[in-house]
Parts: C-alpha cells; sequence; structure tokens
C-alpha cells in the first residue's frame, strides 16, 4: 500500500490548542516543532518543576506558554484547549490516565503506549470507551528518509528477503570514573523495560510500517557483561524474528562502539536484501546497492512537524482507526515476547 504524509489543514481554521503534560527533552521536540505549526499551537505545560518552566521561557522566548504545576491546577483555571501532548517517564501515566480521559481531549502520547502488554491494552480500551482519540508519538514513521524508504518498497514491488536493523545511541563512557544514577530508567519495575522497550520501540515499529507483521523467534538481553535476570534493565538486546518472507535481525545498544573518543558512537541503519538488490537507509538518506538515492537532514525538525500534522488531521476529521495506533499492541506483544524469552537463558 502506497506510504503518504498526510496533508496540513492549513489556514481557513484555527490553530489547535495543545497542553503539553511534561517538559524535558522529548517534550521540547514537540514544542519546537509547533512554533511554526500552521494547525498546532502549545499554550499551556504542566510540569511540578519551576526549573523546567524557566527552563523553557529562555530557551523559547517567542513561546506564548501558561504553565501550571499539575493537572488540577490547569483544570482550575479555567484555560481553554483542545488536545493534550504527553510526554511524561514511562511510570507517571497509570495514576493520572483516568483523570486525563475525564477531560475528554485528543492524545498524543510519547511512546511507548505502556510499560508491558496488558498496560498498553487498558490504556487504548479506556481511551476508546470514553471516545478520546489516541495517538502514540514515533517519529520516525514521519522520518523523510524512512517515508522515501517505505514508498520506493511499494512503488517497485520489493519484498525483502532479509532486514537488519540496529540502533545504537552512543551514551556513556569508556571507562566512567564514576557510575551514574540512572533514576527511573534503572528499574525495571517502574520503567517497563530497559534498551529494547525505550529505544528498540522505534525499531520494532519501523519495521512494522516497512514490513507488516512478523514473529519473534529469539531475544537475547545483556546488562553490561551479565546476561539479563530479568531484574536489572538490559543495555543491549539481540533479536531473530521471522515473516512470511522475511528473516529479521535487530541490534538495539545503549552504547555503541568506542569511538577512540572514550565516548561510544551513536549509529542507525535499517539494510534490505530484495533478491540481487541491497538497500539501506538511516536519518540521512537511502542507498540502493552502495549509490545514494535520496539525500535529507538527519534532524527531527520535519518529522515533529509532519507528526503534529497528523494529529491536527485526526482531530479534525475524528479519524483515529490506523495502522499507527493499531500497530501499537502487536508491538508491545513483541516486547514482551523477547522478554520472556531473554529470560530463558
Amino acid at each position: 500500500m502506497t506510504k503518504q504524509m498526510i496533508q496540513p489543514i492549513g489556514d481557513n481554521q484555527p490553530k489547535l490548542r495543545c497542553v503539553l503534560f511534561g517538559l524535558g527533552n522529548q517534550a521540547q521536540e514537540h514544542l519546537l516543532a509547533s512554533l511554526s505549526h500552521p494547525d498546532i499551537d502549545i499554550i499551556a505545560g504542566i510540569d511540578s518543576s519551576t526549573a523546567q518552566w524557566e527552563a523553557i521561557r529562555t530557551a523559547y522566548p517567542t513561546a506564548d506558554i501558561q504553565f501550571f504545576d499539575s493537572l488540577e491546577a490547569l483544570l482550575s483555571s479555567s484555560l481553554d484547549f483542545d488536545a493534550f501532548i504527553m510526554a511524561l517517564p514511562h511510570h507517571a501515566y497509570q495514576p493520572i490516565w483516568s483523570d486525563i480521559l475525564r477531560c475528554n481531549k485528543p492524545i498524543l502520547k510519547e511512546k511507548p503506549l505502556g510499560r508491558n502488554y496488558q498496560e498498553a491494552r487498558q490504556f487504548m480500551q479506556q481511551a476508546s470507551d470514553a471516545h478520546c482519540g489516541l495517538m502514540t508519538a514515533i517519529q520516525r514513521r514521519t522520518h523523510p528518509s524512512y517515508v522515501y524508504l517505505a514508498q520506493y518498497l511499494s512503488d517497485h514491488k520489493l519484498v525483502a528477503d532479509e532486514v537488519h536493523v540496529h540502533l545504537h545511541l552512543g551514551k556513556g563512557q569508556v571507562n566512567p570514573s564514576q557510575s551514574f544514577d540512572l533514576g527511573w530508567r534503572g528499574d525495571r519495575i517502574v520503567s517497563g523495560g530497559g534498551a529494547l522497550l525505550d529505544a528498540g520501540y522505534h525499531m520494532i515499529d519501523i519495521l512494522m510500517y516497512l514490513i507488516g507483521d512478523f514473529d519473534i523467534v529469539a531475544a537475547t538481553m545483556w546488562h553490561d557483561e551479565k546476561v539479563d535476570n530479568g531484574i536489572e534493565n538490559e543495555d543491549r538486546s539481540w533479536l531473530m524474528a521471522r515473516s512470511q518472507n522475511t528473516w529479521i535481525g535487530v541490534d538495539i545498544w545503549v552504547k555503541g562502539e568506542p569511538n577512540n573518543k572514550g565516548g561510544y558512537k551513536k549509529s542507525e541503519r535499517i539494510v534490505l536484501k530484495c533478491g540481487n538488490q541491497h538497500i539501506c537507509a538511516n536519518r540521512e538518506g537511502v542507498w540502493v546497492d552502495d549509490e545514494q538515492i535520496y539525500h535529507t537532514s538527519r534532524e527531527w525538525q520535519q518529522a515533529m512537524a509532519q507528526q503534529l500534522t497528523d494529529f491536527s488531521t485526526r482531530i479534525r476529521h475524528d479519524r483515529w482507526d490506523d495502522n499507527i495506533i493499531w500497530d501499537q499492541l502487536p508491538i508491545m506483544l513483541k516486547i514482551e515476547q523477547a522478554y520472556a524469552l531473554s529470560s530463558r537463558y
């Protein structure tokens, strides 16, 4: 099926007024994308840290945002708004989800949809019962290089024999002088998982986007030099999977290969073998048999803006029944299956 970006509504309707819940790094990418967006205006932010308020004011002086320390404070203000953009830590959603749904507003929620399959299914079902539109924010589906890749595969009717994807975050130091407290991300009960759930979610999603459904065959995870014990969050995950036509390999690593500067290389790539053709892509472009056929910026601005356009269009047309949201439960199930397979070793 042809992959197409949804077009913006245009200037004939007022912008949708959104509340940004959580003001961390990911939230600020949404804010940056909204500053010149034709359909979305972020008018308020919720965060218990007033230091974050000041950081936003300093970094985005042109943004006209009201700040609140809680959902209750927002609702008490009687501020009129149209939708939520949620960018909170994974464990923060469950206690407030019912309160959010009672606002009866559409929701753009940062991935993962839940910390596990059951929580994800609960969130989706409760949103449906409350008639609240729900969209998961997964930026790689709207990044130009991956949109081009999907269109190229569709136009040429290509089916991959093999797909190999990796995402190395390049975090940490080779010889750290001290250990760092990972906070909530280091606790599997609180966070739901480590490298696979957090970073790997993107790559499982992009595989669903490009080739459709598949089954996890094997999974091995590590925490530093130790095999996954089911308690500490893993920092590297290897998966093997199979669709009807395709063998799939996935490598997710918080660190990466050494960069010879005391740290690690940040890297991501998708490689597809389609008969005699060798196709690869990352956030800088697409190559076919080592010839680059598409160039783009690796930055996120265009992808984030397109994601806001998709969200606004779904709100305007009340159209929430699409692959983006319905792929989320299978993604969560595959991740949960991978953790279960890894725990057997």
